[in-house]
């Protein structure tokens, strides 16, 4: 479009169809004077709104040195002006643009002028914000958890409401002497829990999820390295905002040593019971009564022991807390339930750009908040304080002072005081800022190298199947060989420049799926003669083939079935046989492609549609690890699924199955 706009005639005739692309288009088109001062937007008449001043009134000013510098280069080169960034909108907030501009030359081979498109991006840019947001949640989640339940001994776990552990603290492991890859996602019996015990946690768990009530109970079993033991435990429901249990989350304390004390203290008890009765004859009152002032005395003793101790543990509980947020360099907050008196350190006022002996309200931080996010995180902050509502929120704020834009996340608790009277609503404040960016930078890079290398591929690929198609009429094989590997090997790069497009608009919920009614074994007839074309190294058998008809974009679902067959060729071998079938399996239609090839390890099944997923032993075969993530992507933005069936060495059955109409 750039190349057409640059020689874009100002005849009479051209100038209706300027006026009707200005209408159509959602973009802003615009001019430039050559060395960029002022800025007009035509309207295919002539010019409106020249703005000479248009720099400072429209860039936003942390970009202001970028746009000059790419300004600068443009003009130093006479190139192609293109950029992404930051712009102040006419109500005041900031957006993000995308503007592209070419020069247009005059007869002495000057540039006359300059012509560009401006295109909104800030609802991509706001989406891959959130989308990198939500997949640091988890991940923090975990950090979280480790750091505070590191240094107890208490075993501390979340089980799944299929009896699946989703959660072992460090001490859990090292009783079971299991690794986290070993324990997490398996189930009671596979962590190596004795049946009898298995089936009580069960019966309790599916208790817990009826009722939502709590579980407690005492229990032995064994441990890794100090065998049998006692445990004491309690499970706890967790709710999601709809009050339905999700999880279930539990504590077990070795209580084995206290149980010993208790049966050593009944020994104990039974001995002096005896020398009692001995020394009654003797002097019966006053020997009781000197017993058991004793034992008072020495159950006073061991109580105070026990107080001095637990009050140890706390200290230390507390001072291991206080560490641990001081090394994450989090900020911390308090807020006082009824006076909504709100205390902040230092550093939680350095995220919100105020200086450390300023004062700090509730309402000063919210204003710091960008306004796309501060009605939704005041209503969360409101519900949490009074209904004890869920706080683990992510949102951009704008530093008093220093004017930064940082990302942060909040994690808050509600804890009831012992008076009664009121809650302290108690958290941590972490800078995520980098993290988002990176995430950002990194899909943008993504998209755009993938964009630029698709243009000129399609360029030749199309010359290059005119050139193939020419060839035929050569007596030159070798030519005619040589041009029909070259249109392989280019859509082969075509389709691994489209899977990292896909991959990209995947990641900024920027793919479309364009649905209309169709027969999918046409489809698949259709993939037949690509597949016998492009890979003459195999047998292809394309039986059953039914007609079925579905409801789904029909070029994505060419996509999905083109990658599977090459999938199959690239991992079998030259000469072995590739079967692809489509069947109708209730109200389902299913795609199957089966090969001879290597084959995969059941453990691996779960993970090959994963992104960026590669199965061991496959790393000689190129490719990057995206093919199968796109198409189960794409399969589930159909409402379908998507599995694969294989053992080692006996080649693999990839299977996709969609609602039939």
């Amino acid at each position: 479009m750039g190349k057409q706009l640059t020689y874009l005639s100002l005849s009479a005739t051209n100038e209706e169809r300027f006026q009707a692309l200005l209408t159509a288009t959602s973009d802003v088109v615009y001019s430039m004077n050559p060395d960029w001062t002022i800025l007009t937007e035509p309207d295919g008449h002539g010019a409106k709104d020249a703005s000479p001043g248009w720099q400072s009134m429209h860039v936003y000013e942390e970009d202001l040195e970028l746009v000059q510098h790419a300004i600068k280069n443009a003009i130093a080169a006479s190139s192609i002006f293109q950029l992404e960034h930051r712009v102040k909108r006419t109500d005041g907030s900031v957006g993000w643009t995308f503007s592209r501009a070419v020069p247009i030359f005059g007869d002495n081979g000057e540039v006359k002028e300059w012509f560009g498109v401006e295109s909104d991006i800030t609802e991509r840019k706001l989406a891959e914000q959130r989308l990198a947001a939500s997949k640091e949640v988890l991940e923090q989640q975990k950090r979280t958890y480790e750091t505070i339940t590191a240094g107890t001994p208490d075993l501390m776990y979340v089980f799944d409401l299929q009896y699946r552990f989703t959660y072992a603290n460090a001490a859990l492991l090292q009783m079971w002497g299991k690794t986290w890859d070993e324990a997490i996602g398996k189930n009671l019996l596979e962590n190596g829990y004795e049946p009898w015990h298995a089936d009580m946690h069960e019966r309790e768990i599916d208790s817990i999820i009826a009722t939502g009530n709590p579980v407690r109970g005492e229990v032995a079993f064994p441990h890794a390295t100090l065998g049998r033991r006692l445990y004491d435990y309690i499970l706890n429901p967790v709710f999601n905002e709809s009050g339905e249990v999700v999880a279930v989350s539990g504590t077990t304390r070795d209580v084995t040593e206290r149980d010993q004390w208790q049966q050593q203290l009944t020994q104990s008890a039974e001995r002096l019971q005896t020398m009692n009765e001995e020394f009654a004859a003797i002097n019966e009152e006053l020997t009781v009564s000197n017993d058991q002032l004793k034992a008072a005395n020495e159950r006073l003793s061991k109580a105070n022991a026990d107080l001095i101790s637990a009050q140890k543990t706390i200290e230390e509980g507390k001072l291991a807390l206080r560490l641990a947020v001081e090394a994450a360099n989090f900020g911390t907050w308090y807020i006082n339930s009824v006076t909504r008196e709100f205390i902040a350190d230092a550093r939680l006022k350095e995220l919100f750009g105020y200086y450390p002996d300023e004062t700090l309200s509730i309402e000063q931080a919210i204003a710091q908040i960008t306004i796309e996010y501060r009605d939704f995180i005041s209503d969360k902050f409101e519900n949490a304080i009074y209904n004890n509502g869920d706080y683990d929120v992510c949102y951009p704020v704008i530093g008093l002072h220093d004017n930064k834009l940082r990302w942060l996340r909040a994690i808050g608790n509600l804890t009831a005081d012992p008076s009664g009277t009121f809650s302290a609503f108690t958290g941590v404040v972490m800078d995520i800022t980098e993290q988002k960016m990176e995430e950002i930078r990194k899909n943008d890079f993504m998209g755009v190298v993938s964009h630029e290398l698709k243009t000129p591929l399609t360029s030749l690929s199309a010359y290059l199947q005119l050139l193939e198609s020419r060839s035929k009429q050569s007596p030159d094989e070798i030519i005619h060989r040589a041009l029909s590997q070259s249109v392989k090997q280019t859509k082969r790069m075509t389709d691994m420049i489209n899977g990292f497009l896909d991959l990209s608009r995947l990641e900024s919920a920027k793919i479309h799926v364009n649905s209309s009614k169709f027969d999918i074994g046409a489809l698949i007839e259709d993939s037949r003669e690509e597949a016998l074309m492009l890979y003459g190294t195999h047998k292809f058998i394309f039986d059953p083939v039914e007609s079925h008809m579905v409801n789904g974009d029909r070029g994505k679902l060419g996509q999905v079935i083109s990658n599977l067959i090459g999938n199959a060729v690239k991992y079998s071998k030259p000469g072995s046989v590739i079967l692809v079938s489509c069947i109708g399996a209730g109200e389902q239609v299913r795609v199957s492609v089966r090969d001879e090839g290597m084959g995969m390890r059941k453990e691996e099944l779960s993970k090959i549609f994963g992104r960026f997923y590669r199965a061991e032993g496959n790393k000689l075969i190129s490719g990057f690890g995206i093919g199968l993530y796109v198409c189960s992507e794409i399969i589930k933005l159909h409402g379908g699924e998507i599995w694969a069936e294989s053992n080692l060495g006996k080649g693999s059955l990839l299977t996709f199955a969609l609602p039939r109409q």
